[in-house]
């Protein structure tokens, strides 16, 4: 009926158009479209009678009922329309029946009713055919329409939802801007996300502080101060975030950091240690009039987030209150650690134990003369008790207790009934603490406190490397042009500090003694200095575990090699050939390496270099899952992989010639 009330509303619209607006034309318009399916009807009545009664060649003119016929399903839906071809059919058997002259063609009588039946059941099936397409018309558009409505509802709704989600993304936006502005935004993501608990975690607490700024702020206008400490603390910031630092709060001109919280890291003492020296370095090139203070402590503290209404990511405990002091005793320019942190990070820094005396006397002076005239006279004679006696007190009076201490046990080796030397190995040990320990304010017991001096250089460690071969490669270095913080970072993580340097300049060491030429030398030195530095993406527990790896924590280290290729796109190294080393750097000689299983010369040549390099820097250091190995084992360890297929034989005998001269080949 949707079809017909279609049409009806057309003809109403059409009646108001020929007769506007008058009584006549309203009277004419209400008689219409209730009746108009009748006057339908009747009009098809009047065309069959004058078509079979007044034109002559009927069966010729039978065809003009399809129109009317066709119409009327157009108009009235196919129920009706059919009746209406029925009864055109019924009309015309009828005229045939009673007039079968009329229906002669060319003198010839026709079977009427044959032709007749035929041509009504065509007009019939038409009828209906043309009626079920309307109605499915009719149903589709119908569908349409409500679709269409639907559709406007819907965008609607979409355009208001727009409008909010707009407003609720800035709104988040603006938030993020001003939590991230007053809170890290690890703790700001980790706090959203519900992840930050109060827990009891071994940390590391660094405290800052500049010498003479009180003085220097008494003097200045408060723009020009704080102009100078924002540009401070804008240098200080980006080193404490590269090795994952927490900036816990400013106290006027101190800083606050945690390592290892809230993020938590294995190597949090090195990563505090590395920061506090970088960030000395840093003041000292920045011309400015105050110096720094850097205390660091490591050990069991709470963390969690601090406040009621006002809340701030902090750490509470002993060893926060260790490292605000070690921050106020440390001489300035200086890095101060307590004993948990030396141990963690001994096997990468030079430290002094701090004494509780400073040599500044005359008295002094003449003792640190006498311990270097007896060190130089004990490397040239054999060993003696009484020498080494000597060598003991001259340090117990320098109050370096565990000097004294190592000298005396050597002694009593070579005497152990002396008397006068055990005398003065027992009071060493007594005086050890007091000597060597320092008393801070707030603490009962003395502390061991050192002085980081700097990280150690593995690359003229004679140990490692053969001093002739150090002095005639360093040069190299000055071909990698990328800054050394952006592997340290890499390397602090993964307890590998150096690494990347030794790897780099054995690997150009090689590439010479290979008779490379000078390009192919410059890209196996980046290639090697950079291979590692995908690390960054590992989970640094799996960097960092004791015990054997399972197959997943294996393929999730696997993963740093071509996370390396793309470190090294995103620096701008887009060198195929540094690419390709970095890529196949764990490919090995027999075909079981990784990415891509290639072997023998199919792997490039720089990448076989690159891993017989990295393999002896590797087992030459200390990593948290084994002691650094002697220099001989390690080659011999090499050699072994070489002949089981891991290593090019040709790579590994250039090793082996290169670190000849100090005596380390098999």
């Amino acid at each position: 009926m949707a079809k017909e009330e279609l049409h009806a509303a057309s003809i109403d619209e059409s009646s108001m158009s020929i007769f506007p607006g008058g009584d006549l034309s309203t009277r004419i318009r209400s008689f219409i479209v209730p009746h108009l399916e009748a006057l339908i009807l009747l009009l098809l009545a009047i065309i069959v009678v004058a078509v079979f009664y007044f034109l002559p060649y009927k069966i010729a003119f039978l065809n003009l009922f399809y129109l009317p016929v066709l119409s009327a399903a157009y108009i009235l839906g196919k129920r009706k329309a059919v009746m209406m071809a029925a009864l055109c059919f019924l009309s015309g058997v009828l005229f045939a029946y009673y007039r079968p002259g009329w229906f002669e063609v060319a003198g010839t009588r026709l079977n009427a009713l044959l032709v007749l039946a035929t041509w009504g059941g065509f007009l019939i099936l038409a009828t209906a055919g043309v009626g079920s397409l309307l109605e499915v018309l009719a149903t589709r558009v119908d569908q349409t329409r409500q679709l269409n409505e639907d559709l406007k509802h819907i965008n609607e709704e979409l355009k208001h939802s727009r409008v909010t989600e707009e407003m609720t993304e800035e709104i988040k936006d603006k938030m993020e801007k001003a939590l991230y502005a007053t809170m890290d935004p690890v703790v700001a993501k980790l706090e959203t996300e519900g992840k930050l608990r109060f827990e009891k975690r071994d940390i590391s607490i660094m405290f800052t502080d500049l010498t003479n700024f009180t003085s220097y702020s008494d003097r200045n206008r408060p723009d020009v101060v704080l102009e100078e400490l924002n540009r401070f603390l804008g240098q200080m910031e980006p080193i404490v975030d590269l090795f994952r630092g927490h900036i816990d709060k400013y106290m006027g001109d101190g800083v606050m950091v945690e390592f290892g919280a809230p993020v938590d890291y294995d190597r949090h003492a090195l990563l505090a240690v590395v920061a506090g020296l970088k960030m000395q370095a840093k003041v000292g090139t920045l011309n400015l009039p105050w110096q720094m203070r850097l205390g660091i402590a490591t050990g069991s503290t709470i963390v969690g987030m601090l406040g009621v209404r006002r809340q701030a990511y902090s750490a509470v405990g002993d060893r926060v209150n260790v490292a605000k002091r070690l921050e106020e005793i440390c001489e300035a320019g200086q890095v101060y650690i307590d004993e948990p942190t030396f141990r963690a990070v001994e096997p990468f820094v030079v430290a002094t134990r701090l004494r509780n005396m400073g040599y500044g006397r005359q008295s002094d002076r003449m003792l640190l003369d006498r311990v270097t005239a007896l060190e130089e006279r004990l490397s040239r004679e054999s060993e003696s008790s009484e020498l080494l006696y000597e060598l003991g007190k001259v340090n117990f009076d320098l109050h370096d207790a565990t000097g004294a201490i190592r000298y005396f046990e050597r002694a009593l080796a070579l005497d152990p009934q002396s008397t006068e030397i055990k005398l003065a190995y027992a009071d060493a040990n007594i005086k050890r603490d007091e000597f060597e320990k320092i008393q801070l304010k707030g603490k009962l017991q003395k502390i061991t406190v050192y002085a980081v001096n700097a990280l150690k250089d593995r690359w003229n460690d004679p140990a490692v490397i053969p001093p002739a071969i150090a002095a005639a490669y360093s040069a190299a270095e000055s071909h990698i042009e990328i800054p050394e913080d952006v592997v340290l970072a890499v390397e602090a993580l993964d307890g590998a500090i150096g690494h990347c340097r030794v790897v780099a300049l054995l690997s150009y060491a090689l590439a010479d003694r290979l008779k490379l030429n000078e390009e192919l030398k410059k890209t196996v030195l980046l290639a090697g200095y950079l291979q590692d530095i995908g690390k960054e993406g590992v989970p640094h527990h799996v960097l960092n575990r004791l015990g054997s790896l399972s197959d997943q924590e294996s393929k999730l280290v696997e993963k740093y090699v071509p996370e390396s290729v793309s470190a090294c796109r995103r620096m701008g190294y887009v060198d195929p050939h540094l690419l390709e080393i970095v890529l196949h750097h764990h490919e090995t000689w027999d075909g079981t390496g990784y990415p891509d299983r290639l072997r023998g010369e199919s792997i490039p040549l720089g990448a076989r270099i690159t891993a017989v390099a990295e393999a002896y820097s590797a087992l030459t250091s200390w990593r948290p899952y084994h002691e650094a190995w002697d220099a001989r084992v390690a080659l011999s360890e090499i050699r072994k992989g070489m002949q089981k297929g891991r290593y090019d034989p040709k790579v590994v005998e250039a090793l082996l010639e290169i670190l000849h001269p100090s005596g380390m080949s098999s």
